[in-house]
């Protein structure tokens, strides 16, 4: 028997659109529990000298006050003094990058995650104290929208809901072979080179429901081909790229899309070839070059 998304909300607080969207999005790829990159060697410091003060060593008199139950370290500061290491350490209007192909199974055993959140698998307390932060204050940046699916299911749902802000910088097309114009394949419709399902309307389900989000920044890289230099036009179905946008209901404060083709909205040949645009709330920039003797 499946789930019910309104009864699980009424225990965790999270949306049920949220819930059912997450459900109907389950990745075919295992996901690693290795999520964030280091932000800064500072960061990094920060970390270490935390670590030894949370977790001293058995030999230590701080240790032996710690079994007895007497704070220790980090804990005999004010919250209000260790809500400000956090902020230090979790970052605060910081981009976090997950790494691109986070979605790909990787071994068990591999580097250590020494990322600036590794700080919230020391313990209990301050993972209670310092999780909320890091999803609200931050911006969480995707080179791969199945590495964001791969990330929608690795953490808490209650922190999914919480993200202010999501930044995309993805790859927008991937060449099989030939020349791009022998063969193109798109990256975020019904195309695939590897037998992966495509996900792209999944995403944005899952965004639309994210109700905390309130800044949304998608980039579509150009095809980086050589035969494309100077002319970026009208190259993917348009229409099936941005229909999922409009899932998003509410107004955000930053909803950009950013394409590397042309408006060729004036095109008589292709008029017909983009949609349109009346009441979307997404701003659509196409910042293709036209193509010589197209006007």
């Amino acid at each position: 028997m499946g789930s019910n998304p309104e009864a699980q909300n009424e225990s965790t607080g999270v949306p049920p659109a949220l819930l059912t969207a997450l459900e109907q999005s389950k990745p075919t790829r295992s996901i690693s529990q290795e999520i964030f990159s280091p932000t800064s060697k500072a960061s990094q410091s920060v970390y270490k000298t935390l670590s030894n003060l949370i977790n001293p060593p058995p030999s230590s008199s701080a240790w032996k006050a710690h079994e007895h139950g007497v704070p220790t370290g980090l804990f005999r500061l004010p919250l209000e003094i260790r809500e400000q290491i956090y902020r230090l350490v979790t970052g605060h209007k910081t981009t976090l990058k997950i790494p691109e192909n986070y979605h790909k199974p990787r071994p068990a055993r591999g580097r250590s995650n020494n990322g600036s959140m590794s700080l919230l698998q020391t313990c209990r307390q301050i993972y209670a104290e310092a999780s909320t932060r890091a999803y609200t204050q931050n911006t969480f940046h995707f080179q791969n929208h199945n590495d964001f699916l791969a990330f929608a299911h690795a953490v808490n749902p209650n922190f999914l809901s919480r993200i202010s802000s999501l930044d995309f910088d993805l790859n927008s097309i991937l060449l099989v072979g030939g020349t791009p114009y022998d063969h193109q394949c798109p990256r975020f419709t019904v195309y695939w080179t590897d037998d992966v399902k495509p996900q792209w309307a999944h995403v944005w389900s899952i965004i639309a429901a994210m109700d905390s989000l309130t800044e949304l920044k998608v980039f579509l890289q150009d095809p980086g081909s050589p035969e494309w230099d100077g002319m970026q036009c009208l190259c993917l179905p348009e229409r099936e790229i941005l229909a999922p946008l409009w899932k998003v209901k509410k107004r955000l404060g930053v909803f950009e899309m950013d394409v590397p083709w042309v408006d060729t909205s004036s095109w008589r040949s292709l008029e017909s070839c983009q949609p349109t645009l009346q009441g979307a709330l997404f701003h659509l920039t196409r910042r293709g070059i036209n193509p010589a003797g197209f006007t």
